[in-house]
C-alpha cells in the first residue's frame, strides 16, 4: 500500500488516523469515505452469485444509474469492482468484501469505522442442517453461534455480541417476505473453516437447536455491533450437507433462481432503489 511505503506506519493504526483510513477505505472499498451513503449492502461472494443474470441491465432499467468502482486489491479487481447505485436521491453501495472469514473480517471492519453509515445488509449463502429449511429458503438470523476466533481480534466478545438490530431485522423480514419466498428467522452458527464441518459436530449443532450455518455472520455482527452500527443478514439457503439432495436437481435449480431475485428484490429495498 502506498502509504506504508515511508515505513512510518503499520496497516492497524488506520482505526486512529483519519487520512489513512480515508486511503484505506478508498483502495480497499473503491469509494471516498465522504462518499459512502447511510445504508450499505455487504456480500462475502461475487455478485454474479448473489444476483441474477444480466442484473446490471436489469438496474438500468429500473432507472437506476449504475457506477462501477475500481479497487486495488487483485484478487477483488477481477471481479468487476463495487457497485454505488443512485435513483431519484437515492444512494446505495453494494461491497464484495472478500470470501472467507479474515478477508471478510478485515474489510467490514474497515467499512464499520466510517462514521456515515448507519445500516448494513450482508446477503450470502448458508447450509441447512433442519429439515424444515429447504434450499432456495431464506433465513434472517437474529443471533449467530460463533465458533470462530477470528473477530474476537478486532472486538471485545463480552460487548460486541453477535446478533442483529431487531428493528432492521423486522424491516427486512418484511421485504423478505414480500418476495413470496419462504422465510425464518432461526439460529445460525459460523465456522471457522469448511473442514470442522463434520457430520458429528454439524449433527451436534444440530442438537442444540442450531438451523444454519456459514463462514461469516458472526463475525458481521460482532463488528458491526462493536462499531455502532445497525445490522442484518438475509441467507439464502444452497445447500443442505446432513440431507442427500442429487436426485432433487432440477427442482433445487428452480428455487435457488427464485430466492436469487428475492435476494436482489431485498437488497434494492433495502436500499430504497424501489
Amino acid at each position: 500500500m502506498p502509504f506504508l511505503e515511508n515505513g512510518s506506519m503499520v496497516y492497524g493504526d488506520f482505526i486512529r488516523n483519519q487520512e489513512v483510513r480515508k486511503r484505506i477505505t478508498k483502495e480497499e472499498l473503491g469509494i471516498e469515505e465522504d462518499e459512502i451513503p447511510e445504508r450499505v449492502v455487504v456480500t462475502p461472494m461475487p455478485f454474479n452469485t448473489q444476483f441474477p443474470k444480466n442484473f446490471e441491465d436489469t438496474l438500468t432499467n429500473l432507472g437506476i444509474k449504475v457506477n462501477r468502482l475500481k479497487v486495488e486489491d487483485q484478487i477483488l479487481r477481477q471481479f468487476g469492482g463495487n457497485l454505488l447505485l443512485e435513483k431519484d436521491g437515492n444512494r446505495g453501495f453494494i461491497a464484495f468484501i472478500g470470501r472467507g472469514l479474515i478477508d471478510f473480517t478485515e474489510r467490514i471492519r474497515i467499512l464499520a469505522t466510517v462514521s456515515r453509515i448507519k445500516d448494513i445488509l450482508f446477503i450470502g449463502t448458508a447450509g441447512s442442517l433442519s429439515n424444515e429449511i429447504l434450499i432456495g429458503d431464506l433465513n434472517i438470523p437474529k443471533y449467530a453461534i460463533p465458533f470462530e476466533n477470528v473477530s474476537d481480534f478486532y472486538a471485545d466478545p463480552t460487548i460486541a455480541i453477535p446478533q442483529a438490530d431487531e428493528k432492521l431485522l423486522n424491516e427486512v423480514y418484511e421485504y423478505a417476505e414480500e418476495t413470496g419466498v419462504k422465510t425464518h428467522s432461526t439460529l445460525h452458527a459460523t465456522l471457522l473453516f469448511p473442514y470442522s464441518e463434520t457430520t458429528e459436530f454439524l449433527n451436534y449443532l444440530l442438537n442444540i437447536g442450531v438451523s444454519t450455518i456459514d463462514m461469516e455472520v458472526s463475525a458481521f455482527y460482532k463488528m458491526s455491533r462493536f462499531y455502532g452500527k445497525r445490522a442484518v443478514a438475509v441467507l439464502r439457503i444452497s445447500d443442505m450437507p446432513l440431507i442427500e439432495l442429487h436426485k432433487q436437481e432440477e427442482l433445487i435449480k428452480a428455487r435457488r433462481e427464485i430466492a436469487v431475485n428475492a435476494v436482489f428484490r431485498i437488497t434494492l429495498r433495502f436500499l430504497k432503489l424501489i
